[in-house]
């Protein structure tokens, strides 16, 4: 079965700067973390790699399965999937759902490893 979850780890976070993006699809939201690693890019966002050694610290946002298809592409445009800066993957939370995130697969030059995301700007 598809999942009809988003994780989310930076900027899409409940009371962070896009969150209002994703607010009006989700149905409910809880603290969930994934493994993995997670890096400040320096450009005002984070990302992750599901990867290595580490806790990935975020929330599992539900959406209705009848919007799960306008909320993936809506997130496919914002995390730039288009221009290779994401890629849409299905990751696994601590508490064993399979939900939707966005991996990584830019360079990894001047990536600063960090434990949590917090949007500074």
């Amino acid at each position: 079965m598809e999942p009809t979850a988003v994780f989310v780890y930076g900027t899409l976070l409940p009371t962070e700067s896009r969150w209002p993006l994703l607010e009006p699809y989700a149905i409910a939201v809880r603290p969930s973390s994934v493994a993995g690693r997670l890096f400040d890019t320096g450009r005002g966002y984070p990302c992750a790699l599901f990867s290595g050694a580490g806790t990935i610290p975020g929330a599992a946002v539900a959406v209705a399965p009848a919007d799960l298809e306008d909320v993936l592409a809506l997130l496919d445009e914002v995390e730039g999937v288009a221009f290779g800066l994401y890629e849409r993957v299905v990751v696994t939370t601590d508490d064993g759902e399979r939900v939707w995130s966005y991996e990584w697969s830019g360079d990894m030059d001047d990536l600063t490893p960090i434990v949590r995301w917090t949007d500074l700007a």
